[in-house]
């Protein structure tokens, strides 16, 4: 058997075991039922203190923390540094909870009330020490999720790294976008297409003249 079939047949026998946990033990369990109100509620949180007038803003924001939340955990993942134990969707891994809920809110609260630097860096700061040291060890008491080898301050870091970088992204799209919108409008008085010369209209003295 060649090394990609077998890595296709190990795929399989994972797929096989983790539906298999998510239909007999994971699915309407107390810890599934208990992952999905945490999420509501943040959710309704969220929603509740969005500032709506910059929602697009906010959440492009959260966007670009997603992916690199998602990126981080699957490496983590990937190199047998944790693994999900209760999975909202029966996928491998199971990224919802944490990196398309938890870390993008936390740090579009930072986003919304960060108005300068200093305080964005401040709420990035206080949002990293929550999620690293309060809602990481929670998951794991609580066996919705485990880890291996793993310091809860490394996620301290990491946070910090994907809001800093989260931040410069949006900062330099909003540049980009107030740049690209000037040039637009200044571009609108300008046309190539020649105009005719107004025709000069007669002096008033030859006017008179010609009246006489």
């Amino acid at each position: 058997m060649n090394p990609n079939e077998l890595f296709h047949q190990l795929q399989l026998q994972i797929w096989n075991i983790t539906w298999n946990r998510y239909i007999t033990q994971e699915l309407f369990s107390s810890r599934w039922w208990g992952t999905l109100i945490f999420l509501f509620i943040l959710y309704v949180i969220w929603l509740k203190l969005l500032d709506k007038a910059r929602t697009f803003e906010i959440v492009l924001f959260g966007s670009f923390v997603a992916v690199q939340a998602v990126f981080i955990d699957i490496a983590g993942y990937s190199m047998g540094l944790w693994q999900h134990n209760i999975r909202l969707l029966p996928i491998v891994p199971g990224v919802f909870p944490i990196d398309f809920t938890v870390v993008p809110i936390l740090l579009m609260f930072a986003q919304q009330y960060g108005s300068s630097w200093s305080k964005y860096l401040i709420w990035s700061a206080l949002g990293s020490i929550l999620f690293s040291f309060g809602i990481s060890p929670a998951f794991q008491f609580f066996d919705i999720k485990a880890y291996y080898n793993w310091s809860f301050s490394y996620f301290f870091f990491l946070m910090m790294i994907v809001s800093v970088t989260s931040r410069l992204t949006i900062q330099l799209v909003e540049k980009t976008v107030q740049e690209n919108s000037t040039n637009f409008s200044s571009s609108k008085n300008f046309t190539p297409i020649p105009q005719p010369a107004a025709k000069r209209l007669p002096e008033e003295g030859n006017k008179d003249d010609r009246e006489n």
